[in-house]
């Protein structure tokens, strides 16, 4: 088939890739004037099977007006700013009841750990050399009890994830360069996580979907969808346009494009999410993070990527401000002088990057049949975009060629909403 994919992150290259892969005629369209210039760009690099993540489950008790309260300034340090945002967190709360936790857990562990094993057989395949480390340690700033902590330990268990509860003794035997004055009692190890460099993996696999034939336009916008039996585009490119026909479009967007229909819009329960990334130069190796470390209580990660140390945290809910949050950006610095002081070459090479993820409301992405004829999604994957990249990748294009998928995909298809 003749397909187009509409973004060129981390998504829409794996995507192509994989669709080319099965022999399909691929074009990416991007409206940026190069690959990755938005929430690939510079995310924290983990890779995470365990699908742990900050700001990912709202409050289970209390009555609803005090568990919307609580969960929302979980997800959020910002005002509430309009009806849109409150009805989107109103959806967050319903959706997630524990069992439903549970089950949306289940199924983005096995997405996940799909996914690292996709990334895995891809890099190899294509022998990639990439900047990357093992493990994670989570760590817990209150001293916990294995029987506090058994229902995570024993969720994790039954997806095949391995999980160890350290002491603060035994968790610097994993990163030993953590300051002796860190505020933690303890960790939780998850040896089967680990950090990869994104942007690089995604502009190398680029080159091996052109050697399969993928054409990618750059500034090119998308400016309207005709979604008939032959779907259509209309593109801007370099002050020119034209409407050109695919057998399928594939959007890769991280949120939902204008040119979808309002009602399917409407009816998807997606929101913007800014976060933000300090990535540093390592002055002492030594002084430096191995891998990767998170502190659970502030969701802020700090993990070592090849010669940078990348700090990831907080959240914004809503629409793009385009301005930095001096508070938050203060956090994110104060955490690694907190935990691994004398690691970083100061102003040498510092970024602050403020990236915007699209969060659907159940936690889970929107990857399949859009509801419109010749039109899929692969999209809303929040904040674990890259961990589950490639594997979200391989179950759309083996959507969109009618085979049989490796996992289930009930919790993923778009017109879940439908009703």
């Amino acid at each position: 088939m003749k397909i187009a994919v509409v973004g060129a992150g981390v998504v829409g290259i794996v995507t192509a890739y994989e669709l080319a892969l099965d022999g399909h005629s691929v074009t990416v369209l991007e409206k940026a004037a190069a690959a990755c210039e938005g929430a690939s760009f510079a995310n924290n690099g983990v890779v995470a099977p365990s699908f742990t993540q900050p700001f990912s489950t709202p409050e289970w008790h209390g009555n609803g007006f005090a568990r919307l309260v609580r969960s929302a300034r979980r997800l959020t340090r910002t005002p509430w700013k309009s009806g849109q945002q409150l009805k989107w967190l109103r959806r967050w709360t319903k959706l997630h009841s524990p069992q439903n936790y549970t089950e949306v857990q289940r199924a983005g562990q096995q997405l996940a750990a799909y996914s690292a094993e996709r990334l895995t057989h891809i890099a190899g395949a294509c022998q990639l050399e990439l900047e990357r480390s093992e493990g994670q340690l989570l760590l817990l700033r209150a001293a916990t009890t294995p029987d506090e902590l058994q229902p995570v330990l024993e969720t994790l268990k039954a997806q095949g994830i391995v999980c160890k509860l350290l002491s603060a003794e035994e968790a610097r035997q994993h990163e030993p360069a953590l300051h002796a004055a860190a505020p933690f009692q303890g960790a939780l190890w998850l040896p089967g996580n680990q950090v990869t460099n994104c942007r690089q993996f995604a502009l190398l696999l680029r080159q091996e979907a052109q050697r399969l034939g993928v054409q990618f336009r750059f500034n090119t916008v998308v400016e309207q969808l005709h979604a008939h039996a032959t779907p259509s585009l209309a593109l801007a490119s370099d002050g020119e346009r034209q409407t050109q026909s695919f057998d399928h479009i594939v959007f890769c967007t991280g949120g939902l494009p204008d040119v979808l229909p309002a009602t399917l819009r409407q009816r998807v329960p997606l929101m913007a999410l800014h976060g933000y990334v300090l990535s540093v130069t390592v002055r002492e190796p030594l002084n430096a993070p191995r891998s990767a470390v998170q502190d659970l209580q502030s969701g802020v990660s700090i993990n070592r990527l090849g010669q940078r140390i990348r700090v990831s945290g907080g959240a914004e809910l809503g629409e793009d401000t385009g301005t930095k949050d001096d508070a938050t950006v203060n956090q994110l610095y104060r955490a690694l002088e907190q935990y691994y002081p004398g690691a970083a070459n100061y102003p040498s090479g510092t970024q602050v990057w403020r990236g915007t993820r699209h969060l659907v409301a159940d936690g889970m992405p929107l990857i399949g049949p859009s509801g419109l004829a010749g039109v899929s999604l692969n999209l809303g994957h929040g904040a674990n975009g890259w961990t589950l990249a490639c594997g979200s990748a391989r179950l759309l294009a083996d959507l969109v060629g009618a085979k049989d998928t490796a996992l289930p995909t009930a919790h993923l298809l778009p017109t879940r909403f439908a009703v």
